[in-house]
């Protein structure tokens, strides 16, 4: 069933100008509202959690725009399907971080540290259109058929996915080559991950991304591609610099806190835009 909604959206945006499609995604994200009661409850969760006390008409309408900005970033990556990845130009302007990323592989090899934030998926097209590679660790779609659909688009983007399981050589491996790793940093699926502070409540974050970056002395920012009125607005933080004359352990725990930090500014800023459609702080939160 859900191949289908996929294939029907993909449908859609090949025959319909752009401004029916952001209608239709508007009208999409208020038909998910409505009918999934429990993912709305654990939006609106997240949101208190983030931004404290919110009158209730405020905390809806942010939960809203929550379900239609996702809509409209996944219509925007399937778009590519059927489109060379110099496009990502009519969304954004990769140009404005073409000398940040010359200067941070410059000596280095680098990490960007992502979020489901803003387009995390069509973020790689920035990457790919500068002309750099990048390697990702993700898990497989729930559907066969729609994890062809995301491999074409990978492979359009110039990013390597290695798997779940055991994806961490593949990166490291690349990162000792002085590539470019990209790793969605927000969810400690593992449940192994570091208890940091993150909008004023204890939550575990993957350690996976700074094991890397002791590992390989890579260089490290959070990235993000945000959207806005006119397309989407492409961020890199400040460089994430930990000294590594400790345990690896220790440079672990300032690490993960330190991207924390860097996200929870971004999340406070853009609500609306972290995707997180389960009880987040609930899930991830410290014992």
């Amino acid at each position: 069933m859900l191949y289908f909604w996929y294939r029907l959206g993909i449908l859609l945006v090949v025959l319909l100008p752009r401004f029916l499609t952001t209608a239709l995604s508007y009208f999409f994200g208020f038909f998910a509202f409505l009918f999934t009661p429990q993912e709305r409850r654990s939006v609106c969760n997240n949101l208190r959690a983030i931004l404290g006390d919110v009158e209730l008409p405020v905390l809806w309408k942010l939960t809203l725009k929550n379900y239609s900005n996702f809509i409209i970033g996944l219509r925007d990556l399937m778009s590519f399907l059927y489109k060379d990845r110099s496009t990502i130009t009519r969304f954004t302007d990769p140009e404005s971080v073409r000398d940040r990323l010359s200067e941070l592989t410059s000596d280095s090899s680098l990490i960007i540290l992502s979020a489901h934030l803003g387009n995390w998926e069509l973020s790689a097209f920035v990457v790919g259109y500068l002309g750099y590679r990048a390697h990702a660790i993700g898990l497989a779609q729930p559907d066969s058929d729609i994890e062809k659909i995301y491999q074409t688009l990978r492979e359009k983007a110039n990013v390597v996915v290695h798997p779940f399981k055991g994806g961490i050589v593949g990166v490291y491996k690349a990162l000792k080559e002085g590539e470019i790793a990209s790793i969605v940093s927000d969810r400690d699926i593992n449940h192994d991950g570091v208890c940091v502070e993150f909008c004023g409540r204890r939550v575990k974050f993957p350690r996976g991304a700074a094991v890397l970056a002791f590992r390989t002395h890579s260089r490290s920012v959070l990235g993000c591609l945000i959207r806005d009125k006119r397309g989407y607005i492409p961020y890199l933080s400040e460089e994430i610099i930990v000294k590594e004359n400790g345990s690896e352990e220790e440079f672990v725990k300032e690490y993960v806190q330190a991207f924390a930090k860097y996200l929870e500014t971004f999340v406070k800023k853009y609500p609306d835009q972290w995707f997180q459609f389960f009880d987040y702080f609930k899930e991830y939160g410290c014992l």
